[in-house]
């Protein structure tokens, strides 16, 4: 799935691009408004799918002078799961915060990449950065090393069942997390910028990255 593009997962067409529009706030949009928001398509095809919805009783049409304005309406049957559609990226990233809230070794969690940016295709991986705790003698036991693989090996499981995508998590101890944010690591910068915390903190995040990096963030 494109998490840029949640009505994708059920109707390629306009449709869903409208009504992820509509979705997005509690307020009426003109064609010309919706079409700054869908760059890609003509105010044409964009009045033909409002015509359509508003038949339909899903979409409210308001004469505003000489122009049309239109709004999703909340309280058809149909509004609800619209409206969680349009939600797909705060719902899956509250299960990645579900399941790593448990994980106590873990001092820093993010989306990062272009399921952060927006820039998904539905060829995307989801990439995830993973911050654990530096292990002591006893975690880096056989036993203890089994358990972590094996969690990591579900979360990826998780990730893809969520959402079709593959999950590429990248780990690092906080002692190699130190090291990589020392040399001020690309990558480490890409989650600075765009990155979505889903466990540990912002703050103890970028406390840990040179200044210069902590201030372009």
């Amino acid at each position: 799935m494109q998490l840029n593009k949640p009505f994708g997962t059920v109707t390629p067409t306009l449709d869903g691009d409208v009504l992820g529009v509509l979705a997005s706030a509690e307020v009426s949009f003109t064609i010309t408004q919706i079409q700054r928001i869908l760059t890609t398509v003509s105010g044409e095809g964009i009045r033909k799918v409002l015509t359509r919805l508003t038949a339909q009783g899903v979409v409210l049409r308001n004469q505003v002078g000489r122009t049309n304005t239109y709004r999703l309406n909340v309280e058809h049957v149909a509004a609800e799961p619209i409206i969680s559609l349009s939600r797909l990226t705060s719902s899956f990233l509250s299960r990645l915060e579900a399941h790593l809230d448990g994980w106590v070794d873990v001092k820093y969690a993010a989306v990062f990449g272009s399921a952060a940016t927006g820039r998904m295709t539905l060829d995307s991986d989801i990439d995830l950065l993973l911050v654990r705790a530096s292990p002591t003698d006893l975690d880096a036991s056989d036993g203890n090393a089994d358990r972590w693989n094996q969690r990591m090996a579900e979360l990826a499981r998780l990730v893809t069942a969520w959402t079709g995508n593959d999950a590429r998590i990248v780990e690092y101890t906080e002692a190699d997390f130190a090291t990589a944010a020392a040399s001020d690591e690309p990558l480490l910068r890409d989650v600075a910028r765009h990155g979505l915390t889903v466990g540990g903190t912002r703050a103890w995040f970028t406390r840990q990255l040179p200044i210069q990096a902590a201030r372009r963030s």
